[in-house]
Order: C-alpha cells, then structure tokens, then sequence
C-alpha cells in the first residue's frame, strides 16, 4: 500500500511509527511544498526585488494620503514624538497591542511574550523599538535606512515636479528612473541592479500581466518591449533629462494609461493579475514578525490600515484582499516550520470570510485565483490528512484539529462555490464535508493498517522462531490499540464533520483485517493451534471493533444499519468449523483408500485369528479409535457441535468396509471348490462331482434372512431418515399444491441409480423392492398421520393420486426397474385408502359411525370411542376413517372430531 506521508512536523510531535522526534522542516523546504497559487511572473524577478518594489509602492501610498504635504526628513532628524495629527501616515506613532481588533477577529491568543522586531526579547534584532509605523513597515521588509531615505529623496523630488498629482495616475518604476543616476548609489553595481529591476518591473506589469489585453499590433507595446530588450546590452540612460528617458516615458505611459472606456485617468502598470498579487503578499507579510516562529505582530491593525492604501496602486479590493490574507497567514505557518498555531488557526477564521466572499462574487479572475489558492492549501493538508496518523498524536492534536478544519473549509469552499457539478446537484445529496473526512478517515486508517501490518511481521520475526506467536493474532492485538486510539484522541474531533467518524475508522479496519484474514484461512489446510489462535483473535477484534461501531452510531438515523453492512462478519466459528471438516473429511478419505486396499490383499484365515475375526476388521476399529482420538485433543472449543460430522464420516466408512466384505462373501465358491476336489480324487468317477447337490443350506437360509433384515434396514433409514427432510418434514406441508412429491421423487431417485451401480445385482432388487415398500408406508403416514400442518380438501384427492403415480413410476422406471405386478401388489394399501380423500365429508362421517357401531354395538351411538390404531391402514377399519377426517379441511368434519 502506498503511503502519503506529511511533508512536515507539527510542534513537538512524534511519530507513532518509530517513536523518534520529529524535526522541524526548514522554511525552504516548505516553501518547496507550498508552491505560490498565483503562477509564476515570467519575469527575472527575486523576492527581494519584489519586496522592494511593493516597499516603494507602500511608502508613495502612504505619503501622498498623509495630512501634510510630501516632505523629506532624514532618519536622524525624525522624532519619535511626532502625533498622529502632525505627521504623515508613515510618521504615526505605535499604539498599545492590547487593542488590537484584527488579532481578535483572527483569533489569535494574546501573550505578553511577543512583540515587534527590535522589542525587548527578540534577539535576532536590535535592541532599538521602532517609533512609527513606517519604520516598522521598514524594518519588517527588510529594506535598509539606506534605501530608505533615497525612496523617500525620489518621491519628494516627484511630488515637487507633479504638485498635486495623484499617485495612482503615476507609473512609479518610471518616475524613480527618472530621479535617479549613477551617482546616488554607492557603487555602479547596485546603481544597474536597481534599473534592472524596475525595467523588468515595467515588463512584468505592462507587458507580460498588463490589466488590459494587448493587441499583437500594438506599436507602443513592441516599442516598450524593444527598449528593454535592448538595454542589456546598452544601458539606458537615466535621470530626468535624458533622452533615452523620454523615449522610454512615451512607450510606457502609451500602454499604462489606456482604459477600458477611455476616460480613467489610472496608470496601469502594477494591477494585472499576478503581478499585483505577489506584490501585495509582499506587503502582507510584513505583518509577521521576522523571527522563528513568524507570530503576527502585535501592530497589525496600523499595518493593516496602512496596506490598504496601495489598493488603489495595485487593483486589490476587499475580497482580493481576503483572500490573499488568508493565504499569507497559512503560507507563514508553513514556511515558519508550523511552529505558531495561532496562524493555523487565524488562517481558518479567515477563510470564513473567504467563504462568504466566494457565494457572492462570481468574477472569472476571483474564480480562478480562489480555486489555485485552495487547491494549493487542500493538497497542503491533505498530504497530512490523507495519512493523519503519521503525523499527530497527543501531544500535538490541536494541530489536527486546525489542518483538518483549515482543509474542509477549503474543500466545502471548491465544491460548493466553485464546481458546476456540485450546482448541478440538490445540496442534501452532497455533504461535502463528510465525504472529504470520511476519505482522510479510511486513508489514514488503510495507511495505519499497512504499517502496522509490516511491524507485527518484523515482531514475529525478531521473536524465538520455535514458538512464533502468528502475525495475524499479533496484528489483531494491534489494530484493537489502533482503533482504541482512534476512538479516544480523532474522533472527536473528526465527529464535528462526520457524525460516525469512528464507526468509518472501525469498518475500514474491518475490512483490512478482514481481507488479510481471508487470504489466511483460504491457505489453511488443517485445524493447528496457529490458526485456532489467529481466529480467536479475530473474534475478540471483531467484537471490539463492532461495540465501536455500535456505540458511535446509535444516535444516527439508520441506528448503524449501513456501518454494519460494511462489516460482514468474520464467522471465526463458521471457519474454525469448516477446517474440522476438511480434517474429518481428510481422516474419511484416507480410511476409504486404506479399506480398498487392504481388502484386495486381504487373505483371511480363521485360524491365525482367536478372535476368528478379519485382521482388516480390527484394523479398520484401531484407526477409527485413533481418529476420535485426535478429534478430541483438536484445540477447538466446540467439539459437541462437531462430533455429529465426525460419527457421519465414520458411519460412512464402516458402512464401506461392511458393504466390501460382504460382496466378497461365500458360498459359490466353497460349492465349486468341493466339487473341484471330488473330481481330482483318482476314486472318484467322472459323473459324481456333476450329479452330486451340494448346498450349506443353514447358511443360506441365515444369509437370505440376513440380506432382507439389511434391506429392510437400509430402506427405512434412507426413507425415514435420510429424506426425511423431502418426505415427512416437507410434503403436502402448507398446503397440496404447493408442496408435492417431486422433490422426494428426485432425491429417492439419485439413491436408487447409487444403489443400482454399486449394491450386487443378487441382492439389488431385494432392495429396491424395501425402498418401495418404506416409501408407501411412508406417504401414507404422512397421509394418515401429518398431524395438524397437513389438512386436505376432497379436491386434493386428485394432486394425491398423480403423485402416487408418480412415485409408483419411479419404481417401474419405463419398464427397466421392478416388475408391476410387484410394484402393483406393494401399492395395493395405498390404492385402497386413496378413494377414502375423495368421498364426501358426510360419507366419511356416516362410514366412521357405522364403523364403530358395528364394532361397539348400538349403545354407542351417543358416544363414538377412539378406535384402537392397528397399524394396517383400511377403507374398512374406523381408526383409518378417523384419520381421515382429522386431515379434512372442512367445517364438517372439525365439528365431528
């Protein structure tokens, strides 16, 4: 079974398979598992370029919104005291964490531990506390004082060039490119690097992801795309008067300022789509703190405000905005190592809002990033869920819950919003919900199962190999923990979404344990102690994991009915049973083959023997002796009910050899012989030995009554007994029509073919001819005497009398079975009392009074007795009439008797 292993640990978690800690994963090795759900640039971009970029962006937004007028301070001449009122956006001061609204509506816990970049307690900064939002912004992406300052000298030197002009009416890559030249940075290096970044951020956002289509023909666009190609190998000139400048500016300013209806004075060069999207997870990502564990920063709130004033810049709304908060908040709890459980679950609460968006927004480009950003997030999580018990455990189960609700929302969000299909269908026919956890569910169990299938094995294996203990009895002892462990620390949590979350997990168990059990006992080729055990096992498992099953549905609708029909039982009993037969059956097989072949080497003489009995006899007892012998020392618990097979198999094999020997019993022989000897004597003359009678007529005689006693034996077992179950449990019950002779025609008929090619030709008809007469007497007890499940109607008479035709048939068999007068003289009682069903009920009544006068004399006219049962059935004799009576189905008759 393949297994799907998380890409990471969660926290301090151990793994359940090994016992070892677990590490945490690097924040590459994430990242690398969490690919970015908003494509790829197709531009030569880093993400600190990027972060550069959307810090650019971030500070021109700010300013331009401030209070006062753009006004460069240096860093060292900046207050920390400035009030809000009097200074910009940027110049704000922090406020108390305590407040925080955001932290709230995310659900994140308060801790008095953490706090911003270069607080008190985070050693990986220095010691110095930002002032203002805007040095915070600054410090949190990781853009030096440096670089700083020269962003702030270049917007101060746009705005005293375009006083008045607004920010989103500016492509402010090309704006900067213009304020700057060689000599503003330290060395010619970072002087290319930053003009290499902004041509390919022009490229990116006007060319490769322009907000607006552009047209093949488009000059202004091939004209663009020719000036940036060409400054690789001749660098362009910047600076404000420069004339490569100036051309540059006219191609820019010819894409970015179109519009869809002509009239919008916005420059569009940073809000296509995906362009815009990375930028803003840029800016986004500044609301965590850049230490290990990536916690949110306690002054999101005026982080929060102020990313929001680079909307206008970048296209982003708020359910854009939704949307990419909630992926940066999962995308810092992975790529943190999982350590914050706060993003997890702030993540979650998130996409409650995302939701709500979804249902209410059916924008195609929306459409499209949601589906890509919950996918990437389902298959995240689901890599964990798909196989959940690798990865958490006690210690770490709150991790559990918060994946396992972070996917479903995603899941439910997929489904529900986005798929035509789910639309398609009535919403109570899809609980999107339970069929993802019902998945994660037996995924994880399948995968829990494989392993602990492959550990019982290696157990077995270590263990002294001459009393191995059988992998499947270990196993069993296994899953029962597993499903213990399932029912206590998962459940729970996974009922929130399915309702028989543990009932899922048991069945599923069921079914693996079942389906390895399966193969063990189709294998199994006698009862030994290994497999007595490994079923018991499976017994006691499968109670265990049916009382889960039970326990956790009984509040359902169906009451656990449809849990149930998941788990067919494993029939432990049913199996150890069977195996018993088979070493029943295997014991009857080689008793058979040893009778036939030592009866054919067999020489009896009486003589070697003082028990004058065949050495075969006693043989043939010692080994049935040894049999019951063995059955008795079986390691089963259920002998009692077995013994019955056993004495059948045996009976079989007695009947065998009794049946071996007297066909190879003796009196033709002895004749022939002595008449052999008379004629080799030299006295003896030649006619003696032809006329001489010589017969053992004693024997004879004995044999002769011996063979009838045993005909008549063997018939009445196999009327009376053998088809007992088509003869008297079976005909004319419930009604005539519905249950007639046939069935016992056609068992009775397979018994006499067996007795035609088996019983010796001497003796067969003598047979036959008992069977016949057993299987009169037998219909017409069952005629006379069915007792009160048998009533018949005078229009039953006529069913009655076509089946004893068809049972007199059988015995004629077209001419090739016994003669007719024979079977015509057998039948002869049945054929008198068969008119007696056909007569009237006031016939009968009539019939059976004068009956019991005649017997009783007049007086008893008043009182009719209970005629004695003679045991010979007669149309003639009052107990017979009775009979029929009893069985008539009439009001008549009831009242008479």
């Amino acid at each position: 079974m393949a297994r799907l292993l998380g890409g990471g640990s969660l926290g301090d978690s151990k793994r359940e398979s090994n016992g070892t800690s677990s590490l945490r994963i690097s924040s590459s090795t994430a990242a690398a598992d969490l690919p970015s759900p908003f494509g790829q640039l197709g531009v030569a971009l880093s993400d600190p370029e990027l972060r550069e970029t959307a810090y650019e962006i971030f500070v021109a937004a700010c300013r331009t919104t401030g209070a006062k007028s753009l006004a460069y301070v240096p860093q060292a001449e900046r207050s920390p005291s400035l009030s809000p009122s009097s200074a910009s956006s940027l110049q704000r001061s922090l406020t108390s964490a305590a407040a925080s609204k955001m932290k709230k509506t995310l659900g994140i816990r308060p801790s008095s531990k953490k706090g911003s970049p270069g607080k008190e307690g985070s050693p990986s900064k220095s010691a110095k506390k930002p002032a203002t939002v805007g040095e915070l912004m600054r410090v949190q992406m990781r853009v030096s004082e440096q670089t700083d300052s020269r962003i702030r000298k270049g917007l101060v030197r746009i705005a005293a060039g375009q006083l008045g002009r607004r920010v989103e009416s500016m492509v402010l890559p090309l704006e900067l490119l213009q304020q700057f030249k060689t000599s503003d940075f330290p060395d010619q290096q970072e002087y290319e690097a930053w003009k290499t970044r902004n041509l390919n951020v022009l490229e990116a956002g006007l060319l490769v992801h322009p907000l607006l289509p552009l047209e093949k023909s488009d000059t202004g666009s091939q004209r663009l795309r020719q000036i940036i190609r060409g400054a690789s190998g001749k660098p362009i000139e910047t600076g404000r008067n420069s004339e490569s400048m100036q051309v540059l500016r006219s191609a820019v300013m010819s894409i970015a300022c179109r519009s869809p209806d002509g009239s919008s004075d916005f420059c569009h060069w940073a809000d296509g789509f995906p362009l815009n999207l990375h930028l803003y997870q840029m800016l986004l990502e500044a609301c965590f703190d850049d230490s290990e564990d990536g916690s949110i920063i306690d002054e999101i709130d005026e982080v929060l405000e102020l990313i929001k004033k680079t909307w206008v810049i970048l296209g982003i709304n708020q359910i854009l905005h939704n949307l990419c908060f909630a992926w940066v908040l999962f995308h810092c709890f992975v790529t943190t190592g999982e350590a914050d459980i706060d993003l997890l679950f702030a993540a979650d609460n998130q996409m409650a809002e995302v939701a709500k968006d979804a249902k209410a927004t059916k924008d195609p480009d929306y459409s499209k990033i949601l589906s890509s950003t919950l996918s990437s997030i389902l298959g995240w999580t689901e890599k964990r869920l798909l196989a959940y018990h690798d990865t958490f455990s006690a210690s770490n189960i709150e991790f559990f819950q918060g994946i396992i609700s972070l996917g479903v929302s995603a899941a439910k969000i997929l489904v529900e919003d986005i798929s035509n299909e789910y639309r398609r269908k009535k919403r109570e026919e899809s609980d999107v919900a339970r069929s993802r956890v019902d998945t994660y569910i037996r995924s994880s169990l399948r995968t829990a199962f494989a392993q602990r299938m492959e550990q019982a094995d290696s157990r077995r294996s270590s263990k002294n190999h001459n009393t191995p203990t059988p992998v499947l009895s270990i196993l069993a002892n296994d899953i029962g923990e597993l499903a213990r462990k399932e029912k206590e620390l998962f459940s729970p949590i996974l009922k929130k979404w399915h309702p028989l979350a543990a009932g899922a997990a048991v069945a599923t168990l069921h079914s693996c344990y079942g389906s390895e059990l399966r193969q063990f006992i189709s294998s199994a080729t006698e009862v030994t102690p290994d497999t007595v055990e490994v079923l018991k096992a499976a017994d006691k498992l499968e109670k265990a994991l049916v009382h889960i099953a039970v326990e956790d549905s009984v509040d359902s609708e169906d009451g656990g009915k449809s849990l149930i029909r998941e788990m067919p039982p494993y029939e432990a009993d049913i199996a150890i049973a069977n195996l018993v037969k088979v070493w029943i059956k295997t014991r009857e097989e080689r008793l058979k083959d040893w009778v036939d072949r030592n009866l054919q080497q067999e020489n009896w003489n009486p003589r070697a023997n003082m028990e004058n009995c065949a050495p075969s006899a006693t043989e043939v007892l010692r080994i049935i002796n040894e049999t019951l012998d063995a059955f008795f020392q079986l390691p089963i618990q259920m002998h009692a009910m077995l013994l019955p097979d056993l004495l059948i198999e045996l009976d079989k094999s007695l009947q065998r050899y009794t049946l071996k020997v007297k066909s190879g019993c003796e009196l033709e022989n002895l004749e022939k012989k002595i008449k052999t000897c008379l004629r080799n004597l030299e006295s003896a003359q030649a006619d003696i030995a032809n006329g001489l009678q010589i017969s053992f007529e004693m024997t004879v005689a004995a044999c002769h009554e011996g063979i009838l006693q045993l005909c008549e034996t063997t018939a009445y077992k196999v009327i009376f007994h053998d088809l007992s179950h088509v003869l008297w449990d079976a005909l004319y019950i419930g009604g005539t029509a519905s249950s007639r002779i046939d069935p016992f025609i056609k068992e009775a008929d397979h018994i006499l073919e067996t007795i035609s090619n088996t019983v010796h030709s001497r003796v067969r008809n003598r047979i036959v001819t008992a069977m016949m007469k057993a299987s009169f007497d037998g219909f017409l007890l069952v005629l006379l005497a069915g007792g009160p499940s048998r009533a018949f109607s005078r229009q039953d008479s006529e069913i009655i009398e076509v089946d004893f035709r068809s049972l007199k048939d059988m015995y004629l068999a077209d001419g090739d079975g016994l003669p007719q007068e024979l079977v015509e003289k057998a039948a002869s009682q049945v054929k008198n009392v068969l008119p007696l069903f056909h007569t009237d009920t006031e016939n009968l009544i009539e019939r059976f009074k004068r009956l019991i006068t005649e017997t009783y004399g007049a007086a008893s006219k008043s009182r009719y007795p209970l005629p004695p049962t003679s045991g010979n059935w007669n149309p003639t004799e009052a107990n017979t009439v009775l009979r029929v009576l009893c069985h008539r189905h009439d009001e008549a008759a009831t009242s008479m008797t």
